[in-house]
């Protein structure tokens, strides 16, 4: 059911809710969304639900842009705002108004409407002086605010957690699937305890609030790693890396999400050819007449850099399958400190195509990233070689693409190979470009 904002708050709601219709406009990249047409809210509903899985009408995403006259602000459910949330990057809308709760509001023009035909029938001083009052109201509100700014800004500088003073701790970081966490906060300064902060847990669960003499236990249920974040006032002060290790390559329903489980009663895979049937995932509970994905995850500690080692496998999608347009096979790289991620799909789809080294994200729709796709239902060898955070990608060895990033993402501490639909990873193999130890 849609929870409906009280009057206090639905004034704030509708400017987050602006202000993330803003950041869809910026990610669309294409043009105003007062410009747009159908085939713009078309687009828009295709990469949302390949996305999200939530595909929206041109008319619900009108009224949420408010584009479509109603006689009160459409306000969606939500699972929309979820959606709408997690297209621009962030978990759910939750995070996207925790995140965004002080955001600087644009203030309204404050304006005293005086019209040009009720001035022309008062007499001159009338005049003046609604003139003067409307200069006084203008005045009053600018200093009321200038006031109510000075004072959030000094406020928010007083009350800071500076770097270093608290850090988020997991006792137990390393575990097989599934795995129980229990974190910590450690204190070094002088921090209130009662000082409430908030655990980000990516898409492996809802952000909980944590103090100074509180434990926070979290439930994982997917193979992968989970860079946990931890925040103060919306501010991100301290990351730590959970790892749900497997023995071996296995297989699960899908990426590190909510819904994503391990397909039940699978021994570990051999790497020579890492499939499930059909039959299998029936077995397992998985809806075949419905989109859906297949991953397989090989995640235990190493001491390779992830910033410099090569990565190849042999990589076969289906033709095709109901409800999915576009085949994509992914490659995920997960690193202590960050990840890498290749999203390759057939030319017609290249609109599709990302990549995601530590810090760089690009996506086809900002960008030109044709010269990346790949039709892969007839298999093709794949390989990703990252030389001192220079990136180079190699399909049946032609390169493809070259980058560079900045951010280290530490050392190597899992492998991901991502199909929507069923495909097939044939002998994955990592090795340190510089102690040739593989993964």
């Amino acid at each position: 059911m849609t929870t409906i904002p009280t009057p206090s708050d639905d004034k704030r709601f509708f400017e987050i809710l602006d202000l993330c219709c803003k950041k869809i406009e910026e990610k669309m990249g294409t043009k105003p969304i007062a410009d747009w047409r159908s085939p713009d809210y078309n687009l828009l509903n295709s990469q949302l639900g390949r996305q999200t899985k939530v595909y929206l009408s041109e008319n619900t995403l009108k009224r949420i842009f408010g584009r479509l006259k109603t006689p009160t602000r459409y306000y969606p459910q939500k699972a929309t705002r979820d959606a709408l949330a997690q297209f621009i990057g962030y978990r759910d809308w939750q995070e996207f108004e925790l995140i965004n709760r002080f955001a600087p509001q644009v203030a309204p023009a404050i304006q005293q409407e005086i019209k040009v035909a009720d001035i022309e029938h008062v007499a001159p001083y009338e005049k003046q002086s609604k003139v003067r009052t409307s200069k006084l109201i203008i005045g009053i509100a600018i200093f009321i605010l200038a006031v109510a700014v000075g004072g959030f800004i000094v406020f928010n500088q007083i009350d800071q957690v500076k770097p270093g003073e608290v850090s988020l701790i997991c006792e137990n970081p390393n575990g097989e699937v599934p795995h129980t966490a229990i974190f910590k906060l450690s204190r070094l300064g002088n921090v209130n305890e009662d000082k409430q902060f908030t655990i980000n847990f990516m898409d492996e669960g809802p952000l909980k609030t944590i103090t100074a003499n509180q434990e926070v236990v979290q439930f994982f249920k997917n193979p992968g790693v989970v860079h946990v974040r931890l925040f103060y006032k919306n501010k991100a002060i301290d990351t730590i890396a959970v790892s749900m290790q497997t023995k071996g390559w296995v297989a699960n329903s899908g990426h590190d999400s909510l819904s994503a489980f391990p397909i039940a009663r699978l021994k570990p895979l051999s790497k020579q050819k890492l499939f499930v049937s059909a039959k299998q995932l029936d077995s397992a509970g998985i809806n075949l007449s419905k989109p859906f994905m297949i991953g397989f995850s090989n995640i235990h500690s190493s001491n390779i850099s992830g910033d410099n080692f090569l990565f190849k496998c042999q990589l076969k999608t289906e033709e095709s399958r109901p409800g999915i347009a576009c085949m994509q096979a992914s490659i995920f790289i997960l690193g202590s400190e960050g990840r890498h991620r290749v999203l390759m799909v057939k030319p017609s789809c290249s609109a599709f195509s990302e990549y995601n080294f530590s810090e760089l994200h690009v996506n086809g729709t900002s960008k030109n990233l044709s010269n990346m796709s790949y039709d892969f239902s007839a298999g093709g060898n794949v390989k990703l070689l990252v030389k001192n955070k220079k990136v180079s990608l190699f399909i049946n060895d032609k390169n493809l693409l070259n980058t560079t990033y900045d951010k280290s993402i530490g050392k190597v501490l899992g492998v991901k190979i991502l199909f929507n639909g069923i495909g097939t990873a044939a002998s994955p193999e990592l090795s340190d470009l510089n102690t040739g130890e593989l993964y």
